[in-house]
């Protein structure tokens, strides 16, 4: 059966609904058999009329000046996509599900597409996180204060206006809009945040005092995750169209502040935007330059992937890659660098790892017993994975909860600073495997199963020939994605024994995933460690690194007890074509700010002629 890293599909949509209560490509170990990639060049230099100087400080006051093309305006960049949005409004769905608004609507706050790979260089704009400070910078809001430990004040920007459409039919956005917005989204039962951060325990009060100034009054401890919630995870809404509409899911009544308008969705087919002429945003890069250069953005809704590809190849869609799913595999990525040489193409590393969550709040378990859960993560040949499964598009020494990007570098622990009681874990060890587990109790092994879709059964398969080999015999229990997620989703678990899940490796947020109450802690692990950790972390949320340092400080130990184990990270491809500019492979500008690249980037409808004899 072809070796494809499908089964990421579920694992990252099950993270990224679960987990989230809480450029250059990525820097690899040492040892990985090959660097993912740099964006490869494929379109002839420009003209030196062309090349313009720009110069722009970096956050330690050091000056980068470099030579860019200067972009043009005009053009529509058609991207290839899978699947449909779920919603178009997130009071019903995750922020992830409504990919949509990101072009439509904004949040308080938002990455700063300066310090990334078009400027500065200091963000890679590839990874889900929420940006440490002066990474991000305003969006609806202007600026914020944190006016004491569990208070929050935002200055609304001026002159932002909505779209020009009914009902709102371009007026100005004010605080009252933002206060309408965040109490409807915490209120909403439907919405992400009444699961992830509930209102009754997290926040005493969100006000409006006046037309420019909104305040979140939190409960103590929770300033820090209601501040990223807040931020960067809520779209703000024009509280006269929701008024009139009931809710905002229906495109043709859609209105928000983004660069994009939605004009036209053909579902299963395509959804259309047109740019926005009172859009309010200068490109940072370029501060002269009002944004978006783009006239409008199409997506095609392709759900084979092959169809895809061939997509790109004729020129038919313009970008192809993923953020929600690893759409593009190893081998189908290798295939088409070797057969299309002209694309534009990077890799980088997945943002969640796989794993093997064991339940630890059970005593009759084996996995009770740390001895057993180390010797599960031994029994496995995690480089063996990478160089046969993944054809070394992956890495097995990720440490979890951080990825070493630019972004976290004072968080992450590279494998080489582990205890070697942490490292073994990861390294194959099948004989000391089999003596923990004799020393467990259990010299013949034992039986367990694992929760799973159809989509892990591959990896799983390879997992359970490693086990079978200590004695332990794994039962895949197969069920359909909306079952499992069921299952998996909330404090009440519904797996008896072990779920193939996924762990964030961008949000630092080990503890919703570790701590009693948070609905992504699959475990159902209680460790005073771990939560004293916890509480050390979110204490200290706003003094970076002393938050920085928490979750380094813990990492080791977080290996050494296995709650859960983590398998191979495998890279991830974006492909675009090369009349695509002012774009190095960025998916998304902020925390979960998807696909809101085309406000930046601009059209070589020339050199598209040059290259293929039409715009």
């Amino acid at each position: 059966m072809k070796k494809k890293t499908v089964w990421l599909i579920v694992s990252c949509l099950m993270v990224l609904s679960l987990v989230l209560v809480s450029c250059a490509p990525a820097v690899p170990p040492a040892e990985k058999p090959a660097a993912p990639p740099a964006e490869k060049p494929a379109a002839p230099p420009a003209d030196k009329e062309e090349m313009v100087k720009v110069k722009l400080t970096k956050l330690d006051g050091t000056v980068v000046e470099k030579m860019v093309e200067k972009p043009k305006y005009g053009g529509v960049i058609t991207m290839g996509h899978e699947i449909d949005p779920l919603n178009f409004d997130d009071i019903f769905v995750h922020a992830y599900r409504t990919w949509a608004t990101n072009l439509t609507n904004e949040d308080l706050l938002m990455g700063d597409w300066g310090r990334g790979p078009a400027g500065t260089g200091e963000a890679t704009w590839m990874y889900y996180m929420m940006p440490p400070p002066g990474l991000d910078k305003g969006a609806v809001a202007e600026s914020w204060d944190l006016l004491d430990p569990d208070t929050i004040v935002y200055h609304i920007r001026k002159g932002i206006h909505f779209h020009n459409r009914p009902p709102t039919n371009g007026r100005e956005l004010d605080a009252y809009d933002v206060e309408f917005s965040l109490n409807r989204i915490w209120d909403a039962p439907t919405a992400y945040h009444s699961a992830g951060y509930p209102k009754a325990d997290f926040i005493e009060s969100i006000k409006a005092p006046d037309k420019w100034t909104v305040i979140f009054k939190c409960k103590p401890g929770k300033a820090g995750l209601v501040f990223e919630a807040a931020s960067e995870f809520s779209k703000i809404w024009p509280r006269d169209a929701v008024e009139e509409f009931g809710n905002m899911n229906d495109w043709r009544q859609m209105v928000g502040t983004g660069a994009f308008i939605i004009t036209d969705y053909v579902r299963g087919s395509s959804l259309t935007f047109e740019r926005s002429d009172n859009y309010w945003q200068k490109d940072p890069v370029h501060p002269e330059n009002q944004l978006p250069y783009l006239d409008g953005v199409k997506y095609l809704f392709i759900p084979d992937f092959s169809t895809r590809y061939a997509a790109l190849r004729t020129a038919k869609v313009d970008w192809l890659g993923g953020i929600m799913t690893p759409a593009i595999s190893w081998e189908d990525a290798e295939s088409m660098i070797k057969n299309s040489p002209e694309l534009m193409w990077v890799e980088y590393y997945s943002i969640s790892v796989p794993s093997l969550d064991l339940r630890v709040d059970k005593p009759d378990l084996p996995f009770y017993d740390v001895r057993v859960r180390r010797a599960l993560g031994m029994a496995i040949n995690n480089k063996e994975i990478v160089d046969t499964y993944y054809g070394g598009h992956a890495d097995w020494r990720i440490v979890y909860p951080t990825l070493p990007v630019p972004e976290f570098k004072d968080a992450a622990t590279p494998f080489e600073e582990l205890p070697q009681s942490a490292r073994e874990v990861f390294e194959y060890h099948p004989d000391k495997a089999k003596q923990l587990l004799a020393e467990a109790g259990y010299p013949d092994g034992f039986k367990t199963e694992v929760v799973c879709t159809a989509a892990h059964v591959d990896l799983l398969c390879i997992i359970k020939e490693y086990w079978a080999k200590i004695g332990v015999e794994l039962i895949l229990d197969v069920r359909e994605p909306g079952v499992y997620t069921s299952m998996t989703l909330g404090t009440v678990m519904g797996h008896k024994e072990m779920v193939m899940a996924g762990h964030m490796l961008t949000n630092l947020k080990f503890g919703t995933e570790l701590c009693p109450g948070y609905m992504s802690n699959r475990t159902g692990c209680n460790d005073p460690v771990i939560n004293e950790a916890w509480d050390e972390w979110s204490a200290r949320y706003f003094e970076v690194p002393g938050r920085f340092k928490v979750t380094k400080d813990i990492t080791p130990y977080l290996h050494e007890q296995v709650y859960f184990l983590t398998l191979p990270l495998p890279t991830m491809f974006t492909f675009w074509q090369p009349w695509v500019k002012g774009y190095h492979g960025e998916t998304q500008i902020g925390y979960v700010n998807n696909y809101d690249f085309p406000t930046y980037i601009w059209y070589d409808q020339d050199l598209k002629m040059e290259m293929i004899g039409r715009r």
